[in-house]
């Protein structure tokens, strides 16, 4: 494998890796019954996936780039996922906390499942509010969630 392809491809596992550190920390955080924040592993999420962006940027990569099977997309946003797709990536699921297992398997299962047409219309209503809007609804609406289970 040339260079190109295997740091692109170490950068996607490393991106893979912290985007699934950050959902298993939100789940354990669910589980708890606490309203999850933007953690240190939200940070990394975000970092890894910019230096992942950054590197099909610089790479310049030509038109029909093929890493395995998978012809990589010229915009690098795209790109960028599919080389997280295609990055084998290590599953953190293991147990994080034994007594809330059972609640962050429960997470994970339903936040796998697709999104309904009322959650769709949900997503396309917030992404047209400005970002400090749709913020103050999700952290509302994460506080009526909290209170509702108490």
């Amino acid at each position: 494998m040339d260079p190109t392809r295997s740091i692109l491809l170490a950068l996607a596992k490393k991106a893979e890796e912290a985007r699934l550190r950050w959902h298993a920390d939100r789940a354990a955080v669910r589980a708890r019954g606490e309203t999850p924040t933007r953690s240190e592993a939200y940070a990394y999420h975000v970092q890894a996936n910019l230096c992942l962006i950054t590197a099909i940027d610089a790479a310049d990569l030509p038109a029909g780039f093929r890493l395995y099977d998978v012809t990589l997309s010229r915009d690098p946003l795209a790109a960028a996922e599919q080389l997280r797709q295609a990055a084998v990536a290590h599953d953190h699921s293991g147990p994080i906390e034994v007594a809330h297992e059972a609640g962050r398997l429960a997470y994970k299962a339903a936040f796998a499942e697709p999104v309904t047409a009322q959650e769709q219309q949900h997503i396309d209503l917030l992404a047209g509010l400005p970002a400090a809007r749709c913020d103050k609804i999700i952290e509302l609406a994460e506080e009526r969630t909290c209170y509702r289970k108490a």
